[in-house]
């Protein structure tokens, strides 16, 4: 199996978009549960005339979850390189990266601790919060993504079902 992709790049402000994304969609119900914690608190408080200091707390929790992504910060979470012009090649060793300026990462799949598939893309993280950014349009074919995500779950890095 020797997969090749086609020549993709990142912004750190898509990659946080990205990241913010997957975050609120994560976070849906915990802050639908909270809003509605809030509207009964509130109604309550205008029934009995008097304040409720869970309306406070449900406002500052809603608060906290909604500015989270705000105070992202990408260093730490993946390299300068990600943010370069790069392709990839898969074999059934190695990941391989092979970037703009002439630099090449080379992983084995046993350092993948897991893998991250959505809709557009991937996330292969090296750590639990480093990660290398695939997207899912960078494959030639469907064939080719198809290919992947199975050796993957051979690995078991992935669950396709």
């Amino acid at each position: 199996m020797l997969i090749r992709t086609k020549k993709f790049q990142i912004s750190p402000k898509e990659l946080r978009g990205i990241i913010a994304v997957d975050y609120y969609k994560r976070m849906k119900l915990t802050l639908i549960i909270f809003s509605v914690l809030t509207v009964v608190n509130i109604i309550i408080s205008i029934i009995q005339k008097e304040f409720s200091w869970w309306l406070l707390y449900c406002l500052g929790f809603i608060a906290y979850i909604l500015s989270v992504p705000l105070w992202l910060r990408l260093q730490g979470r993946t390299s300068e390189l990600n943010f370069q012009s790069r392709y990839c090649e898969m074999d059934e060793d190695f990941f391989t990266i092979f970037f703009e300026d002439g630099s090449i990462s080379k992983l084995r799949y046993e350092h993948f601790v897991k893998v991250i598939k959505k809709s557009e893309y991937y996330f292969l993280y090296i750590t639990k919060v480093q990660f290398h950014y695939l997207p899912v349009a960078a494959f030639e074919s469907e064939k080719d993504m198809h290919r992947f995500d199975l050796f993957l779950e051979g690995k078991q890095l992935i669950k396709l079902w």
